[in-house]
């Protein structure tokens, strides 16, 4: 039976991956890296900040000092910020997806991204009050396809739940990238997975694939448990 839900960010909720490739972009180019946008895609799209960054450099041989490090990092989420500022958008049918899940099922939100981004993003968005719980970037060490960022965001969910403890299989993960679907299923959970960052193919792992969460009805989802 389906108990609760764990949602993605980047990439299910706020339409925002071509402003952190863009911001990553620029800030490792003045290391002679010229990333390329199919490379981010295949390769480093579902990394947290600083494991993308040691991703990038590792693949093009360049070693960075740690204050070469966190100057390049803070250095992306100003770009990041400032592409923000200027007005974000939300995938289409998430926010009413979300608002029409809260009503049933406690919603918890597992993520590479920061937290800071994930909060003020949601608080703009209207939507914070619906999740339970984040789990960031801060918050674990091994990124997707690691099941680590799930499990933790059920073992805190429980920890403030009233009702008996939720089981693995008993939740859905909603997910856009191969790596965040590898996780959840590593993780023993069921995943949704919405076509907006990789092609259908390439996210068959999933136990259900949709183009968009305006599709999805609510209902349906316990036929997946």
């Amino acid at each position: 039976m389906l108990k609760t839900i764990i949602f993605d960010f980047n990439g299910i909720i706020i339409d925002d991956e071509t402003l952190h490739f863009a911001a990553m972009r620029e800030s490792v180019a003045g290391f002679g890296i010229d990333l390329r946008k199919e490379e981010y895609w295949a390769k480093y799209l579902p990394l947290d900040d600083m494991r993308c960054l040691e991703a990038i450099c590792r693949d093009h041989s360049i070693h960075l000092t740690e204050a070469e490090r966190a100057r390049v990092l803070e250095h992306k989420s100003e770009n990041y910020n400032q592409a923000l500022g200027n007005g974000f958008q939300l995938f289409p049918g998430a926010a009413e997806f979300i608002r029409t899940a809260a009503v049933r099922y406690p919603l918890v939100l597992a993520s590479g991204a920061r937290r800071d981004e994930i909060e003020s993003t949601l608080v703009s968005a209207g939507l914070r009050r619906y999740f339970v719980l984040i789990v960031a970037a801060e918050d674990f060490v091994r990124g997707k396809p690691h099941p680590e960022s799930f499990l933790l965001a059920l073992e805190r969910l429980n920890m403030v739940a009233r009702s008996a403890p939720i089981q693995p299989a008993e939740c859905l993960v909603v997910e856009d990238s191969v790596e965040g679907v590898r996780g959840a299923r590593a993780a023993g959970m069921v995943c949704l997975a919405v076509t907006n960052s990789y092609p259908r193919e390439m996210l068959r792992a999933a136990d259900k694939i949709v183009t968009s969460l305006a599709e999805v009805q609510l209902d349906s989802l316990q036929m997946l448990f």
